[in-house]
């Protein structure tokens, strides 16, 4: 229905990252910078958040993330860094959300200014890069020019994983297990992402061939099993098995709720109550748990999370409460968003006064 983000992609899709135009007019062909590679040095102008990371400890393990302000991919994945922080923090996992000037307006000040905005949003250290100087000891010697893009330290300081975020669950866990193989693990992934974008285009079409397909997968590489739990559970609607995707459902919701993780939650709870759905089935009690957790994490403050827990009352049939959170979720949101929920405002407010 309206301006839902399918981060749901959780891991190892084909994200289009956006791109750094002034990286990408200095960027080399010469790759300089691989996977087995050592991580060079971090040059960090100001730590921004976070305690600062004079160098890479031996024993401990870095997600180096290069993001701006201006970067919609970037802003979408800061719930998942912050979810991986709480989850790794106890297992010497420290995640740098490192920026730098640009043309585009990413300026220290935006950079401050975001992060004091996102708070627990942005739960993992930020800093702001020395004149690119750090940028180009990554991003421009790995021939990297979209963002969001990350670089995974291992506790060697070698780097054994380049690319996005989103994908970077498998090799952080299994890095911190000392299980990470990168000339095998980098084959897999590739497979894996090969496998996950056929899925992807029977979603819709077919989900009983989607389902089968994710099915063979985790057959395949069961170590990723974890990271599409999620999907699963959609698929698990899309084709009537509502019995066992509310099971699922629950422990989807209880881990989600166990590593804060607002937007998981927020997912979940559309995936149920989505209108355009036209499920037989939901279960409104489990989407109202999500929903109003995601609400309580977010602290009453994003409108999309907002929204969702209004339909969730309005499809319970309570549309005094849905106008209620409507339109507090009207007012702490701007531009395209406030005008899509005053347009659910006005749906809620005109089947009330039938």
């Amino acid at each position: 229905m309206f301006l839902r983000f399918a981060l749901a992609c959780v891991a190892l899709l084909p994200f289009a990252p956006a791109v750094d135009a002034q990286a990408a007019q200095k960027a080399e062909t010469q790759v300089t910078l691989k996977t087995g590679m050592p991580a060079p040095a971090l040059s960090v102008e100001k730590w921004v958040k976070g305690s600062p990371v004079a160098s890479f400890e031996k024993g401990k393990v870095y997600v180096v993330e290069f993001w701006a302000t201006w970067c919609g991919p970037c802003i979408a994945g800061m719930p998942h860094l912050s979810s991986l922080q709480r989850e790794y923090a106890a297992k010497n996992v420290t995640i740098i959300g490192m920026t730098s000037l640009d043309s585009r307006g990413n300026d220290l000040a935006a950079v401050e200014k975001m992060v004091a905005e996102k708070g627990d949003g942005m739960g993992y250290t930020v800093a702001w890069d020395t004149a690119r100087k750090t940028n180009e000891a990554y991003m421009k010697a790995a021939g990297q020019n979209g963002i969001p893009c990350c670089f995974l330290v291992d506790q060697t300081g070698t780097i054994a994983y380049i690319g996005h975020p989103m994908n970077v669950d498998l090799p952080l866990r299994q890095v911190v297990a000392g299980t990470w193989d990168i000339e095998k693990g980098t084959a897999m992934l590739a497979d894996v992402k090969t496998r996950m974008s056929a899925i992807y285009k029977q979603v819709d079409s077919d989900p009983a061939a989607a389902l089968k397909k994710l099915d063979e997968l985790v057959a395949k590489y069961p170590d990723v099993a974890a990271d599409y739990e999620s999907i699963r559970f959609d698929l698990l609607l899309a084709t009537n098995d509502f019995k066992a995707a509310y099971k699922l459902g629950a422990k989807l919701v209880d881990a989600a709720i166990e590593h804060k993780d607002s937007a998981e939650l927020n997912k979940l709870a559309w995936a149920i109550v989505d209108p355009e759905a036209k499920l037989a089935e939901r279960d409104l009690d489990l989407a109202l748990c999500a929903a109003q957790k995601a609400v309580e994490l977010t602290e009453w403050k994003d409108g999309s999370i907002l929204d969702t827990l209004a339909r969730v009352h309005a499809t319970k049939g309570d549309l005094a409460k849905a106008i209620e959170l409507q339109t507090k979720a009207v007012e702490v949101s701007s531009g395209q968003l406030r005008k899509g929920l005053e347009g659910v405002l006005a749906e809620y407010m005109g089947k009330k006064a039938q």
